[in-house]
């Protein structure tokens, strides 16, 4: 039986690489692998939240109807490791590798694991605590 992986990706000059940040990612690679490793099928779908705050909470419903079976991202939060997780998709964090690096070492089973991201926000969104003096 084959599987299907989907991998976020990001475009540096004309190298597609692994997406730092799953929900900033410019697009997905959907890639279907058969019995003999061979990718048999390949498809690419632009992320529709790129740029939206929270939207990487949304993206593991969008992904589960491209019926994959992994996603390979740089860096996820809890949130988003726990809905793919729901639709029993594994996540696996691989940030900086080369899109084709990143498939073919799924293909030899020696991508796997995740860490999630210390940050459960994306960047720019900062917040800032502001402490009261008051006078004595």
């Amino acid at each position: 039986m084959s599987i299907r992986i989907a991998i976020a990706i990001e475009v540096v000059g004309s190298e597609e690489k692994v997406a730092e940040h799953f929900g900033q990612c410019a697009k997905f690679n959907v890639c279907e692998i058969n019995e003999d490793n061979k990718i048999v099928k390949y498809e690419s779908y632009f992320n529709p939240l790129t740029g939206d705050h929270g939207g990487a909470c949304q993206l593991p419903g969008y992904l589960n109807q491209f019926n994959i079976k992994a996603i390979i991202a740089g860096g996820m939060g809890q949130r988003a490791v726990t809905n793919f997780q729901k639709f029993g998709i594994e996540v696996i964090t691989a940030p900086g590798l080369k899109f084709d690096d990143a498939v073919n070492l799924f293909i030899q089973g020696k991508l796997s694991g995740f860490e999630v991201c210390k940050h459960e926000h994306e960047p720019g969104h900062h917040h800032e605590h502001h402490h009261e003096h008051e006078d004595n």
